[in-house]
């Protein structure tokens, strides 16, 4: 922690656990609701994205609530009600670049600077083995109040998975598949040609969608080769090996003007 900008917790500060049906998130609000919840108003609050995930990820925060004993508080932007990353790529005409996803941007980062206060503490899902994450997210967001609790136990993305296991609750469908983080299925920052293969293989009507979409709005999602090309060139008589890409879909992702 010693490289990390941590805020000193004083009497009755709130702590925002922002859960985001990834274990790690999960894990974190554990830990916080466990260190700090006697002493500190702690809320457990998700922005809303569940329409363009799996489905299991309804029983997966059923299962979390359980374990942590609090209702998670659910956030929208009202202007994308329904939750879809499809109506906000439609709406803007634009879906993702070099700067990050505008679906983080309206559907995540928007509705989390309505509801925050200033002086509000933050806790993310950021495991230890995330360090590079951890000190670019600070870099970005200098007056945020931060608090790396995964980072602060020595957590890594393996001991969350462990951690659910040992409280009976079953990882996500996305992490049974095979996908290395539970985001909205058919994720727009990735651009590796084997993850869009595995949605393709998956999620066909996913796949199908982004596609006609992207073709639509002009936006070239996956790279082969080192050339950029669209979903629906994607050729299907290559077995394209499965990547471990990084598009965790967290506050960092987002941009706030897309044109």
């Amino acid at each position: 922690m010693k490289n990390f900008r941590s805020h000193i917790i004083r009497p009755g500060e709130k702590i925002i656990c922002w859960f985001s049906h990834g274990a790690a998130s999960a894990v974190a609000a554990k830990i916080t609701l466990t260190v700090f919840g006697k002493d500190h108003p702690v809320e457990v609050v998700n922005c809303d994205t569940t329409a363009s995930e799996h489905p299991d990820n309804i029983r997966f925060e059923r299962d979390c609530e359980k374990w942590l004993g609090v209702k998670i508080t659910k956030l929208k932007n009202p202007d994308f009600p329904t939750g879809k990353v499809e109506d906000v790529f439609a709406s803007r005409k634009y879906i993702a670049g070099i700067a990050g996803a505008v679906c983080t941007t309206q559907l995540k980062k928007i509705p989390r600077l309505q509801f925050a206060g200033v002086e509000d503490i933050h806790v993310f899902g950021f495991t230890a083995d995330e360090k590079k994450r951890i000190c670019d997210f600070e870099q970005r967001n200098p007056d945020m109040n931060l608090l790396w609790v995964l980072d602060a136990h020595g957590i890594t993305k393996k001991r969350c998975y462990e951690e659910l296991k040992n409280a009976g609750i079953e990882l996500p469908a996305m992490y049974r598949l095979g996908f290395k983080n539970n985001n909205c299925i058919g994720c727009v920052k990735a651009t590796s040609p084997g993850y869009w293969q595995k949605v393709r293989d998956n999620f066909p009507d996913v796949f199908e969608s982004r596609a006609k979409q992207s073709r639509e709005i002009g936006c070239r999602l996956v790279r082969v080769d080192n050339v950029r090309i669209f979903l629906d060139e994607l050729p299907k008589n290559r077995n394209f090996r499965f990547e471990n890409e990084d598009i965790s879909c967290g506050p960092e992702c987002g941009i706030s003007n897309p044109k």
